[in-house]
C-alpha cells in the first residue's frame, strides 16, 4: 500500500515534490495526447529470411522498430507485414545476429542473417586492457548493465546485488548514507577482505562515489588468473568499472529521473502502555517484588507512539542529464546527476550532486588517442551513529526508540526546545528530542582527474600512459543543543566537534603492449610499471561548552566553568606502492588458450625485510565445441577452463613494523616531575606502546579455478559453472602478550591460515525472439571458509558482542569457520516443577539450581555436571550457504517488464534486537510467555531478576535468516518512434515499479539482510536503521 499522510504539513510536501517534477506529468499527458493523433500511412511488406546458406529461417521475428507491429516467418522463411512509411524493420532469430533495414521502396524483401557470434566477440574490461570474451581463460563475471539501469538506486554497491554470481552485497543498514558491504567469493581473511574497484584505469578503494548514470561497463575479476595482475589489493577479488563516453553521430542529450517514496518495513510489533503494563506487573509478581510506580497507576502518563514520532515517509530523487557525442577526431560526453534521499528516520538523509566530463582526441592519423577525464561529487549526509562492527557496542539510535517506554511523552510545548523531559520515575531520554538536538554531516568533495594516452608504434607494439589524481577533503562536525531529558541525558551546554580531513592519491602508469597474429598462432604481451602515493593530513577539535548554540565554529567554544574541555588533533601520514607487472596470452586457431600473469609489489607499509612481494598466476582454456570431432548439434559453445594463482593484500594500518609511543600527556603516573611541590615542573612522559615487529609481511591467497562456459541450443541457454579453492596464508592477527611487558596495545604478527572453498553458476535462457519476447537469467553461488591455523596459546578470537555487557557470540578457532556463534545449547522450556527437579548433572545436583518453571532448560553438552562456557557449542554463522539471484526480462509491443529476486539460503542471525525487547518488556511476543495459566507459551516465563539467566547468550535469540526477496518490479512503456518524433525527441519511456515489495523468510527481526557487517561480528542483529519498502515513478528521455 503506498502511504500517504493526511497532514496539512505532509500535503505542502507532495505538493512542492509534484510542483518540482511538473516535467513528468507535462511528458505523460503530452505523450498520450499525441498517441491520439491518427496513424501515418501504412503499405503491404512481402519478404524472405535466410541464413548465409540459402536456407530458409522460419520461426523468425520481424518487426517494425519501436511500434507493435510484427510477425513470424513461416516453415518457407516467408513473411507478410503492414508497414509504415519510413520504417525500420527489425529482423533476430535465436543464433543470428539480429538486422536493421530502413525501407525506402514497396518491394519484396529478401533478408540475409549472420550466425551470432557476438557472445564470443563481445569485449570484456580486465586488468589493464581487453579481452575478448572468448579468449577469456579466468573467472570473470560481466554484470549486464542494462538490468542495473533499472535498479532504483544512487550505490553501485547496492545495485550489484544478486547481479552476479559469487558477488555477496549485505546492506547492513537502511540509512541511506551508508554503503554496503561488498564481498567476491565470501571472506578470504580476518582482516579487510572488501575487494579492490578500479574505474576508468585507477585503482581505488571505493566506488560509491559514481553516479551508477555514468557507468558502461562492470567486470568482476574473482579468480587469482584475473586478479593477479592487481597483486598485493587483490586479494578480495576486484571490480573494474568503466564509465561512458561519446558515440559517434550527432550531440544526443539524455535526461533520466525518477521520484521513489519511501516507507520502513516495520516487522516488530511493540507493546502498548496497557499491555506492557501487564507484563511487567507479571514479571515483579513472578519475583515478588513491587512494579514501578508507573504500571501501578498509569494515568498520569503518556501513551506515546515513539516509533511514529521518529519515522516519516522518505522520499528519494534523481535526476540524470547528459549530452554526448562524436566526430572522427573527437569524442565527448558531460553529464550532470543529483540524487538525494530525504531519510525514513528523522534529521537523517544523504545528497550527492555529480558531474563528469569524458573526452576522447585523436591525432597522428588516429595512431594517438589521448583521453582525459575530469569527475567531480559532492556528498552530504547526516550523521545518524548506527553501531556496526566488531568489539563491544552500545545501542542504536533506532533501538533506543524501541525501548522506550511508551508512558514517556514526546514533546512539551512549554520547554525550551519544544521536547518532554520524562518524569524521574520513567528514566532519562528523550530519543526523538536527542535525535532533533544532535545535528551533524559529513561533506565530501571528490574531485578525480585522468589522463590517458595511447600511442600505436609499429609492429604491433602499442604504448600506454595513465596518470591519475583524486582529491578527497572531506568536513564532519556534530553540533548539539542544550536538553535536559534526566540525569542520564543531559547536556548543559551546547557543544560542538569538527574534523577536516585531505586525501590525495596519485598514480601513473605505463604500459608496453604487443600483438601478432601469425596463421592459426595468435600472441599478445603486456609489461608495465605503476607508481603510486597516498597522502591523508587532517585535523580536529572539540568542546563541550559553545557560548551560543547559533555560533556554528570551534571559534564559540570556551572554558569557564567545572567540567568544560577543549581538545585538538590530527593526522598526517603517507603510503607509497610501487609495481612491475606483465601478462602473456597465446591462442590457437581460437580453440587452444594459454595466460600468464606476473607482478611484484613493493609497499611502504612494511618494513624491510619484507617490503617486496610475488604473485603469479596461469590458466588454459580449450574451446572444445570448436573440434572437428565434436559434433552435438544442441552444444552451441563447451568451454573448459582451469587456473591458479596468488594475489595478496596490504589492507593493513601504516607504520605496523614500527614500535610505537604513547605520550601520556595528563596521566599523572606517566609524567615526570622535577623540583619542590610549591616549584615543581611536570614533563610528558612517554611509554612504548607497541613493540617493533620488522618481520611482518603480506597475507597472501593462492586460488585453484576450474570452471566451463557453456551453451545450448544455438545459444538460447548460455553461462558458466566454476569451482574454486582458495587458502589465505600468513594472516595478520594481534598476539597476546604478558601484562608484565607494560605494552599497551598487542603487535600485529603474521600467525593465521585459513581456506575458502566454493561453486558459482549462472545461467541464462533466451528463447526465439517472437510477439512476446522474455529472457530470465539465474546465477547461484556458495562459500565456505575455515581457520587451519591460528597460531598462539589460546588459538581463539571471541568477539560478536551484543551489548556493553560482554556478551560475546562468536568464536573463531582452528578447525571451525570464522567467526562461528559459540552459544549455550537449550532444550525448550521448563514447563513444570518435576521437569525442573529432574534437570541434574552426573552428581544429581541441580544443574540450573535458580530455575523455575517456565525458565529455559540450558543443556550441560560436555557432561561435566555444570553449565559454564565449556558448555557452550558452535552454531553457524552470519555467511549465507547460498547466494542467489533471478532476473526475469519481458517486453510485448511497447511495454516492458523486469522482475528480480534475490535471496540467502541458510545464513543464521542472533536477534539481539529481539533480546533487548524482551528485557525492556517491549515486544508484543512477551503476551504469550509461559505463565502457569498459559504453560504452553512460546516465551520464558516474565522475570526482572532473571536469576536463571534467561538472557544469557544461547541458541534461543539464534534464528535461521534465510530470505527470497522481490527486490525490484518495474514496469514501462516506451512512446512509439513516430508519435516522439513528432514531439522532437528520440525516445520517451515511462516506468512505474516497486522497490523491496515482498519478503519472505521466518527471521523475526527487523530484517534478515541487515545484521553486523564487521568480520567477527557478521550476523549479530543489534538493531540497524530499517529497510525501506518503496514505489518508483520514473522517465527516460531522449532528445
Amino acid at each position: 500500500m503506498l502511504f500517504f499522510s493526511k497532514k496539512p504539513k505532509t500535503k505542502m510536501r507532495m505538493w512542492k515534490l509534484l510542483r518540482g517534477n511538473g516535467i513528468l506529468l507535462f511528458l505523460f499527458l503530452t505523450g498520450l495526447t499525441v498517441i491520439a493523433q491518427a496513424a501515418p500511412a501504412s503499405w503491404t511488406l512481402k519478404g524472405k529470411v535466410t541464413d548465409t546458406n540459402g536456407k530458409p529461417i522460419p520461426g523468425a521475428s520481424v518487426g517494425v522498430k519501436n511500434t507493435s507491429a510484427g510477425t513470424l516467418t513461416g516453415e518457407t522463411g516467408a513473411f507478410t507485414l503492414t508497414v509504415p512509411e519510413n520504417a525500420t524493420l527489425v529482423i533476430s532469430s535465436i543464433g543470428f545476429q539480429t538486422r536493421e533495414i530502413v525501407l525506402t521502396s514497396n518491394k519484396d524483401l529478401v533478408v540475409v542473417l549472420e550466425e551470432n557470434v557476438k557472445g564470443l566477440d563481445e569485449v570484456l574490461v580486465i586488468g589493464y586492457g581487453t579481452q575478448k570474451k572468448g579468449d577469456v581463460t579466468a573467472a570473470i563475471s560481466s554484470v549486464n548493465t542494462k538490468n542495473l539501469s533499472k535498479q532504483p538506486s544512487g550505490n553501485i554497491g547496492t545495485m550489484l546485488q544478486g547481479q552476479a554470481a559469487g558477488v555477496i552485497v549485505s546492506a547492513g543498514t537502511g540509512n541511506p548514507a551508508a554503503n554496503p558491504v561488498v564481498l567476491v567469493r565470501g571472506l578470504n581473511s580476518i582482516n579487510n577482505s572488501n575487494p579492490l574497484y578500479v574505474v576508468d584505469g585507477i585503482p581505488l578503494g571505493y566506488a560509491y562515489d559514481i553516479n551508477p548514470n555514468d557507468i558502461e561497463s562492470v567486470s568482476i575479476l574473482k579468480d587469482a588468473s584475473a586478479a593477479t595482475i592487481y597483486g598485493a589489493r587483490a586479494a578480495g577479488g576486484v571490480i573494474i568499472i568503466t564509465t561512458k563516453k561519446g558515440k559517434t553521430g550527432e550531440p544526443r542529450i539524455t535526461f533520466n529521473s525518477y521520484v521513489s517514496l519511501h516507507r520502513l518495513n516495520n516487522n516488530i510489533d511493540l507493546l502498548g502502555k496497557a499491555p506492557m503494563n501487564k507484563v511487567v506487573k507479571e514479571a515483579y509478581a513472578n519475583d515478588g517484588e513491587t512494579p514501578p510506580i508507573y504500571v501501578q497507576d498509569d494515568s498520569k502518563y503518556a501513551n506515546s507512539d515513539w516509533l511514529g514520532a521518529f519515522t516519516k515517509q522518505g522520499v528519494e530523487q534523481k535526476y540524470d542529464v547528459d549530452v554526448a557525442g562524436a566526430s572522427e577526431k573527437i569524442s565527448y560526453r558531460l553529464s550532470l546527476g543529483h540524487w538525494e534521499h530525504s531519510g525514513s528516520i528523522i534529521n537523517s538523509g544523504s545528497k550527492r550532486d555529480n558531474v563528469r566530463l569524458n573526452t576522447e582526441i585523436k591525432l597522428l592519423n588516429n595512431r594517438l588517442k589521448i583521453s582525459p577525464i575530469l569527475a567531480y561529487t559532492r556528498f552530504n549526509n547526516k550523521n545518524f551513529g548506527d553501531v556496526n562492527g566488531d568489539g563491544n557496542a552500545g545501542f542504536s539510535p533506532i533501538m533506543n526508540v524501541y525501548n522506550t517506554l511508551p508512558h514517556k511523552r514526546i514533546y512539551d510545548a512549554a520547554s525550551v526546545n519544544g521536547f518532554a523531559k520524562p518524569e524521574t520515575e520513567l528514566g532519562s531520554g528523550n530519543p526523538v528530542g536527542e535525535r532533533m538536538l544532535n545535528n551533524g554531516s559529513t561533506i565530501d568533495d571528490h574531485l578525480q582527474f585522468n589522463i590517458a594516452a595511447d600511442l600505436k608504434l609499429w609492429k604491433g607494439f602499442s604504448y600506454n600512459f595513465t596518470l591519475g589524481r583524486n582529491i578527497v577533503n572531506t568536513f564532519d562536525y556534530t553540533q548539539t543543543d542544550p536538553y535536559d531529558f534526566g540525569a542520564q541525558a543531559l547536556v548543559e551546554n551546547p557543544s560542538r566537534s569538527e574534523s577536516r580531513g585531505r586525501n590525495e592519491f596519485t598514480v601513473f602508469t605505463h604500459l608496453l603492449n604487443y600483438e601478432k597474429q601469425l596463421g592459426d598462432h595468435n600472441f599478445k604481451a603486456m609489461y608495465g610499471f605503476s607508481r603510486e602515493k597516498s597522502v591523508s593530513q587532517g585535523t580536529s577539535g572539540a568542546g563541550n561548552h559553545l557560548s551560543s548554540p547559533l555560533i556554528e565554529s570551534l571559534s564559540g567554544l570556551i572554558i569557564d566553568g567545572t567540567g568544560d574541555f577543549i581538545r585538538a588533533g590530527g593526522w598526517n601520514f603517507s603510503s607509497t606502492l610501487q609495481s612491475y607487472f606483465g601478462r602473456a596470452s597465446y591462442n590457437y586457431d581460437d580453440k587452444y588458450f594459454l595466460q600468464a600473469s606476473l607482478r611484484r609489489d613493493g609497499s611502504s607499509r612494511f618494513g624491510s625485510l619484507n617490503r617486496y612481494g610475488n604473485f603469479y598466476s596461469f590458466s588454459a582454456g580449450w574451446n572444445l565445441h570448436k573440434e572437428n570431432f565434436f559434433n552435438i548439434p544442441w552444444i552451441s559453445e563447451l568451454k573448459p577452463r582451469v587456473s591458479y594463482g596468488t594475489v595478496g593484500n596490504q589492507n593493513v594500518s601504516n607504520f605496523q613494523y614500527l614500535a610505537k609511543i604513547f605520550l601520556a600527556g595528563s596521566d599523572p603516573y606517566l609524567n615526570y616531575p622535577f623540583g619542590s611541590s610549591l616549584s615543581q615542573q611536570v614533563y610528558v612522559g612517554a611509554i612504548a606502546a607497541t613493540l617493533a615487529n620488522n618481520n611482518i609481511k603480506w597475507e597472501q591467497t593462492a586460488t585453484l579455478n576450474a570452471g566451463v562456459n557453456f551453451g545450448f541450443l544455438k545459444g538460447a541457454i548460455t553461462g558458466s559453472f566454476d569451482y574454486f579453492s582458495s587458502k589465505t596464508s600468513d594472516m595478520l592477527a594481534e598476539t597476546p602478550i604478558p601484562t608484565s611487558s607494560g605494552i599497551t596495545a598487542l603487535p600485529l604478527t603474521n600467525i593465521a591460515d585459513m581456506e575458502n572453498k566454493g561453486w558459482e553458476l549462472t545461467a541464462t535462457y533466451r528463447p526465439a525472439p517472437r510477439a512476446f519476447n522474455w529472457d530470465v537469467t539465474v546465477n547461484v553461488s556458495h562459500s565456505r571458509n575455515k581457520i587451519i591455523r591460528l597460531g598462539y596459546d589460546e588459538g581463539v578470537i571471541a568477539d560478536g558482542y551484543v551489548d556493553f555487557n560482554n556478551r560475546g557470540t562468536t568464536l573463531t578457532k582452528k578447525g571451525e569457520a570464522l567467526a562461528s556463534f559459540y552459544l549455550y545449547k537449550t532444550a525448550g522450556i521448563f514447563r513444570s516443577q518435576a521437569e525442573v527437579d529432574a534437570h541434574v548433572g552426573k552428581t544429581g545436583d541441580p544443574l540450573q539450581p535458580n530455575a523455575k518453571p517456565g525458565d529455559l532448560r540450558f543443556v550441560d553438552t560436555n557432561g561435566d555436571g555444570a553449565l559454564d562456557d565449556n558448555d557452550k557449542q558452535l552454531m553457524g554463522n552470519g555467511l549465507p550457504n547460498l547466494d542467489y539471484g533471478l532476473t526475469f526480462n519481458a517486453s510485448y509491443k511497447n511495454f516492458d517488464l523486469m522482475v528480480f529476486f534475490n535471496g540467502k539460503q541458510g545464513q543464521k542471525m542472533y536477534n539481539g534486537a529481539k533480546m533487548f525487547l524482551y528485557r525492556f518488556y517491549r515486544s508484543a511476543d512477551l503476551l504469550n510467555a509461559w505463565s502457569p495459566s498459559n504453560p504452553n507459551g512460546s516465551v520464558y516465563r516474565l522475570s526482572n531478576a532473571d536469576e536463571n539467566e534467561n538472557l544469557r547468550v544461547s541458541d534461543y535469540f539464534l534464528e535461521d535468516a534465510s530470505f527470497l526477496r522481490l527486490r525490484n518490479l518495474q514496469i514501462g512503456y516506451t512512446l512509439p518512434q513516430q508519435l516522439s518524433s513528432r514531439m522532437h525527441l528520440d525516445r520517451l519511456r515511462i516506468y512505474a515499479g516497486a522497490y523491496n515489495l515482498l519478503t519472505f523468510t521466518k527471521y523475526t527481526g527487523f530484517d534478515p539482510d541487515l545484521s553486523n557487517t564487521g568480520i567477527f561480528s557478521r550476523g549479530i542483529d543489534r538493531g540497524y536503521y530499517p529497510l525501506s519498502r518503496s514505489f518508483v515513478f520514473g522517465l527516460n528521455v531522449g532528445f
